[in-house]
């Protein structure tokens, strides 16, 4: 086993846990303060593409994967429209627009799909971070999530050097810093004293 495996196999498991202990926290703390209905939209149509391009290649890690993700993205989008941050209306019109888009362009042009979803999601991440500038109040967003997408992030970027592929490597210029920043304003906001809404 090279270098590479040991380094894809290790961003593949981080990619596939990375979401959930957010899932856990806005379900056991019952909160979805500081979560950015934006960021998990976006990713639910990227992630959407993926898992696709997964069924195109037939590739069964990227479609157990992109399952995995897709289930947890609904589970947070669950929790944000029951708490009333996000409409019913838009999950709903982002999985279906997304699934449409998948058909119809995945029978024309599959590889277009898996450059669209790079191109959704690689920025998934932009509206969290300008949540987390604006707000002090990140109780519902977990550190630990973003901690591991950190080194998730470094393990894709290490992966993409060894096997010279940049559209693997680039997109975590922008995931690593991002989701550093994202869990230390969580981890401090997670500290403060103040009560915290149950929002």
């Amino acid at each position: 086993m090279t270098a590479a495996d040991i380094s894809g196999y290790i961003a593949a498991a981080l990619g596939t846990i990375f979401i959930w202990p957010q899932v856990i926290r806005v379900y056991a703390r019952r909160s979805v303060e500081g979560v950015s209905g934006a960021s998990q939209l976006i990713s639910l149509a990227g992630t959407m593409m993926w898992l696709a391009y997964g069924v195109v290649l037939d590739s069964v890690p990227m479609m157990v994967a992109n399952v995995n993700i897709e289930v947890a993205l609904i589970a947070i989008a669950a929790m944000m429209v029951r708490k009333g941050v996000m409409p019913l209306w838009q999950p709903v019109a982002v999985v279906v627009a997304a699934a449409a888009y998948c058909i119809v362009v995945g029978q024309i042009a599959p590889t277009l799909v898996g450059l669209t979803g790079v191109i959704i999601g690689t920025p998934s991440i932009l509206p969290q971070v300008w949540r987390a500038i604006r707000t002090e109040r990140l109780y519902g967003v977990s550190a630990t999530t973003n901690l591991i997408l950190v080194s998730m992030g470094c393990a894709w970027g290490v992966h993409g050097y060894l096997i010279s592929d940049p559209v693997v490597s680039y997109p975590n210029l922008i995931l690593i810093p991002c989701a550093s920043y994202i869990a230390w304003r969580a981890w401090r906001s997670h500290r403060m004293p103040s009560l915290h809404s149950m929002v």
